[in-house]
């Protein structure tokens, strides 16, 4: 009896042991790692989420170097470009200089001519990563230009799974300064558009003034009504009259008394389609600005559209949505018309050669390549006063360019500042799935240690004891 108690205490004693080592691995992982769910065995759901947030996390490193990238290429454009800003001006002011009766023009032409030269190699050598913005070559050869330079401004993941990524575009077409490209290039045919005088939530019919709640919304609770008629010439000539009112909104929007700009744009689209115009040849929305837009699908020269306000049906109040240029009945208040197809000059905003030698002979010339050494008299007099007026337009349109990218290089450090912090919200995240309080498992360790000792201890005591009892049968 006693030896079966004496086994007893043994097995106990390692049992207990076989526990707190067990525990003690456990609790060692976690302070060595500093995390609680290391492997998929310790938490399932807890380590798939980190996981998936890692490498979010890690797609979102990516993007933030991207941006980088992009930044240093939209700074070493700029910086190109203030450059030769400079250098224009500077050079605007020699031209003005040889207007001055007496001046050597042949001279200021060496001065001007030094100035060209040092733009085309600022241009030249505006190199980031391999990129030039400021002296391209578009040529159909060169298969490495893009008009447009994407740059990967932001990563999202949506609920099925699927990922997306968003771009931030610089229109490298618009800044170019120098191409090599001196073939014309095709442009599209446009569609026929006009555009209200002001954002619809700032007209008087969409109360700006009024209380919260209420503000950018129109009351058609009562008798307000938008009330015009839709011409447009696209091949067919179709008119029809559009009218927004109470019993045109009634299925249309949840409260008439707050109509929105989305539920205001519906019922416009929804009457087109119904109307004698049809589906897929004219469109309502919003442009950039808020103001409401007409715009047709069809292209080309051929292709108009106008609006004309209409008087009210009888008992309502006409509300204006931005479009009161002309009196209801008097004409249209706003029209659009399509262009052709075309060409245009493939060639950069200084050596494009659109000017030309009007009172004295030579041809074009471009900014790049102009020569006043020549210009003498009067006749030479008035083509300097052309010069100098390219050259102030030339300035106008770097300046453009200018405020282009630095438009370009606020959206990519704001879009940089924001990554950055959605990493971190990211790495908090992760931290709250699978970081082990490290203080908390450190005291832990010290106590299974102990308790490892402890019931080392017990084991050896009960193992003790029964060899001591075998011993009295011998």
């Amino acid at each position: 009896m006693t030896s079966l108690l004496t086994n007893n205490a043994a097995m106990t004693a390692l049992t207990t042991l076989k526990n707190i080592n067990q525990s003690l691995d456990t609790t060692s992982n976690r302070v060595s790692t500093g995390q609680r769910v290391s492997a998929a065995s310790d938490n399932a759901a807890y380590w798939s989420i980190a996981t998936t947030v890692r490498t979010d996390n890690a797609s979102l490193g990516a993007v933030k170097d991207s941006l980088g990238l992009g930044s240093s290429s939209v700074d070493t454009a700029y910086n190109g470009l203030n450059s030769i800003l400079s250098d224009l001006q500077n050079m605007r002011a020699k031209l003005q200089t040889a207007l001055t009766p007496g001046v050597d023009r042949t001279k200021v032409q060496v001065e001007i001519a030094a100035i060209q030269s040092k733009m085309k190699a600022t241009a030249d050598s505006s190199n980031s990563s391999g990129q030039n913005w400021l002296s391209v070559n578009s040529s159909a050869s060169n298969t490495a230009y893009q008009g447009v330079q994407n740059v990967v401004g932001g990563f999202a993941r949506a609920a099925n799974g699927n990922i997306t990524f968003s771009q931030i575009n610089v229109n490298v077409q618009s800044i170019k300064l120098y191409d090599t490209n001196s073939t014309s290039v095709n442009t599209a045919a446009t569609s026929a558009q006009f555009t209200g005088s002001t954002a619809l939530t700032g007209t008087a019919g969409f109360r700006p003034g009024a209380a919260a709640g209420t503000a950018g919304t129109a009351d058609f609770s009562g008798t307000n009504e938008v009330s015009f008629n839709l011409a447009v010439a696209d091949g067919t000539s179709t008119t029809a009259s559009i009218v927004i009112n109470k019993a045109a909104l009634k299925s249309a929007a949840k409260d008439l008394s707050k109509v929105t700009t989305d539920e205001f744009l519906s019922a416009i689209n929804n009457q087109i389609t119904a109307s004698a115009i049809g589906a897929n040849r004219v469109q309502a929305s919003l442009d950039s600005a808020g103001r409401l837009t007409f715009q047709t699908v069809a292209t080309g020269s051929a292709v108009t559209l106008s609006l004309t306000n209409a008087t009210a049906s009888t008992g309502n109040t006409l509300i204006d949505v931005g479009f009161t240029a002309t009196v209801p009945g008097s004409g249209s208040n706003a029209s659009g018309a399509g262009t052709a197809a075309g060409t245009t000059m493939a060639q950069g905003i200084l050596d494009t050669a659109s000017n030309t030698y009007t009172n004295t002979s030579g041809g074009s010339y471009s900014i790049a390549n102009f020569n006043i050494s020549t210009l003498v008299g009067t006749n030479g007099d008035l083509d300097l006063g052309l010069i100098i007026s390219a050259v102030d337009k030339a300035i106008a349109k770097v300046t453009d360019a200018g405020t282009k990218l630095g438009a370009n290089k606020t959206q990519i450090d704001g879009q940089k500042t924001f990554v950055d912090t959605l990493m971190k919200a990211n790495d908090r995240t992760i931290g709250i799935l699978v970081d082990a309080d490290v203080e908390e498992e450190s005291t832990k360790l010290k106590a299974l240690q102990t308790q490892q000792q402890l019931a080392v201890q017990a084991l050896s005591i009960a193992n003790s004891a029964s060899q001591n009892i075998l011993s009295l049968f011998r």
